[in-house]
């Protein structure tokens, strides 16, 4: 056996007592959301073994099209090819470890290495590099220094990117998403990225999507904004098990169509309704997430989406550029609107308020792992939703421990 870093023991020790049913589960250990050494192990746990959203396939439409971005500390490059596929490879130059890109969106025939010139295709192959006949043949450098390839896959035109070479196939594991996604002809619709700060934010990241996720806390956090989507009324879908790949919950409004407004969560919706979604969907808001980076919100006249960066163990980007930020998805015809930009400048003053609400809560709750007295406490009713995104990261966090030889001890066995 290995022996683990003491703040990753105290998590794995720690484990049982929250990985369980809403009614027993208590709240992860604070070295998960604070300690250096577990961001490392839940890093390669979680972030290099997921399915990760970069965006969409909207956003890069043509034959040479990229985004650059980093997952995890990894720089990748997600590239339409010249046949149309879209693949997904390392950023970094194959000869020192120059990054070809970084955190930028463009078009290009070829990447070349700013540093000594490598230059390579839009399918990752090795194309040639100057000064390098005399110590290896052009055939030599194209059979041994072409890009490594990542797994991608594209699910309602999200795409989705995989380190791990053996992982299961994205889709299987979504079909909970499915009676949500109904109705919202994503093919048709447009993505709108929001201008965000790419500025980092200071807390762990899994506070934020914890934060998202449950509505127990909207009745106090956010009054008046939120009374029109009463916590009360939330729904949870039931947790499926180890394959579960989606947490998701809806919340009734008080009126038919209302969505995200000016005002918070109200009525008449901000932007036309989708017609094409059923009475229920107009009756409601969807709260998914798809762990550990994507949140997708189901409203009557739009889905939107957020995908989640992390930097380090207090530190996450929720927007390196406008298109890791996530967006909006809406039908053409709202965005033809005469007055859409007045409309979106309205409801983002809606998220704005909303925003800067869960942000002091956020900041509040980071400092607070940091206490000798930080508390495990058990969950309300009301966050379900904690209980299996728990489940879900303990699946992760006890492999990757089996990998790495360590020991596992039951939660008894913690306290003697």
């Amino acid at each position: 056996m290995t022996q683990p870093h003491p703040d990753i023991a105290a998590v794995l020790d720690g484990l049982d007592a929250s990985d369980g049913p809403v009614e027993s589960a208590r709240v992860l250990p604070p070295e998960a959301y604070m300690s250096p050494a577990f961001h490392e192990f839940e890093m390669a746990a979680v972030y290099m073994r997921s399915w990760l959203c970069v965006g969409r396939a909207q956003q890069i439409p043509a034959p040479g099209d990229y985004m650059a971005v980093t997952l995890a500390d990894e720089p990748i490059l997600v590239v339409r090819g010249a046949d149309g596929e879209i693949r997904a490879m390392s950023a970094l130059c194959r000869h020192r470890g120059h990054a070809l890109k970084e955190e930028c969106m463009g078009n290009t025939r070829t990447f070349t290495c700013p540093y000594h010139r490598w230059t390579y295709g839009l399918a990752g192959e090795f194309i040639g590099a100057p000064h390098m006949g005399r110590t290896a043949t052009l055939a030599e450098l194209k059979r041994d220094e072409s890009l490594p390839q990542i797994k991608v896959e594209l699910w309602y035109g999200f795409i989705f990117v995989n380190f791990d070479p053996a992982a299961k196939p994205l889709a299987p594991t979504m079909t909970k998403l499915e009676p949500y996604m109904a109705g919202y002809d994503l093919d048709n619709m447009v993505t709108i990225e929001p201008e965000v700060t790419s500025k980092p934010v200071p807390w762990n990241w899994k506070m934020l999507l914890e934060n998202y996720i449950e509505p127990y806390h909207t009745q106090f956090v956010h009054p008046v904004i939120h009374d029109f989507a009463p916590n009360t009324g939330t729904e949870f879908d039931p947790w499926r098990g180890p394959d579960d790949n989606v947490i998701v919950r809806y919340v009734p409004f008080l009126e038919r169509d209302g969505s995200l407004t000016e005002k918070g969560w109200a009525a008449p919706a901000s932007f036309p309704i989708i017609e094409s979604l059923s009475d229920k969907q107009r009756n409601r808001v969807g709260f998914g997430m798809v762990p550990p980076n994507m949140n997708i919100i189901f409203m009557p006249d739009m889905l939107c989406y957020g995908l989640i960066f992390p930097q380090g163990p207090t530190s996450l980007k929720v927007g390196g550029g406008l298109f890791t930020a996530g967006g909006w998805c809406m039908p053409k015809s709202t965005v033809a609107l005469p007055d859409f930009r007045d409309r979106a400048a309205r409801m983002m003053e809606g998220s704005r308020q909303l925003g800067e609400q869960d942000t002091a809560i956020n900041v509040s709750m980071q400092r607070a792992k940091y206490s000798r007295f930080s508390p495990r406490g058990r969950f309300s009713y009301l966050e379900e939703t904690l209980s299996q995104f728990n489940r879900w990261l303990a699946v992760r966090y006890r492999a990757e421990a089996r990998r790495r030889n360590y020991p596992m001890r039951s939660a008894a066995q913690a306290a003697e």
